[in-house]
């Protein structure tokens, strides 16, 4: 065999080995992106948990009305658990359950809600403006809950909104969110536990 000819066999097998390569490159690529895509698939589903029909007991509440951009809701609403969570240090309340949400308006740009704190009863207070002490009635309400930041309130309550449709239920109080385990009990915002209800007939 000359030289030449081995040259060119060479050059055959390098190209042949190049295109066997890059076939093999775009098969794993295909697996590894499909694999990632169930992944996705797979956590997203189960992050949410449909609870269907409970009974929310009710009970006293302190709470500040607000009004914000949905851009800036979950900061001012921290901010403002805070100055609640003092006001009730300074008055000697008694906290009585998770810190929850009253949704009295939502949009795709603006939030009005009542937070809230539970308390054991509502004496006569003096109140800071926008502050309330009201009871919160217990009520039959569905509920979802769901795992991970609250940037995903928004799925998890077009997930609420189809259950509502599908078990043909009509809203007849404020939809309300329960922080169950937040940034209270843990900075690491994966472990948060949040819960959204409507109040149904």
């Amino acid at each position: 065999m000359s030289y030449h000819l081995i040259i060119f066999n060479k050059k055959i097998y390098a190209e042949l080995t190049r295109k066997k390569l890059k076939k093999y490159k775009l098969i794993l690529f295909f697996i590894v992106f499909v694999s990632i895509i169930l992944i996705i698939n797979d956590l997203s589903y189960n992050q949410y948990e449909y609870h269907g029909k409970q009974i929310h007991e009710g009970g006293f509440y302190l709470g500040k009305i607000l009004s914000s951009s949905k851009k800036n809701f979950d900061k001012i609403k921290n901010i403002e658990f805070k100055n609640l969570e003092k006001f009730i240090t300074q008055n000697r309340l008694s906290k009585n359950g998770n810190r929850f949400v009253i949704y009295t308006l939502r949009t795709e740009k603006k939030i009005q809600s009542i937070i809230a704190i539970p308390v054991t009863d509502c004496p006569k207070l003096n109140l800071y403006p926008k502050m309330v002490c009201n009871y919160f009635p217990k009520q039959d309400v569905i509920g979802l809950s769901y795992n991970g930041h609250m940037i995903n309130r928004d799925q998890a309550w077009e997930i609420l909104d189809n259950k509502l449709l599908k078990e043909n239920k009509k809203i007849f109080n404020a939809p309300f969110e329960v922080l169950w385990y937040g940034p209270t009990e843990t900075v690491d915002s994966t472990e948060w536990i949040t819960g959204i209800y409507y109040p149904i007939r």
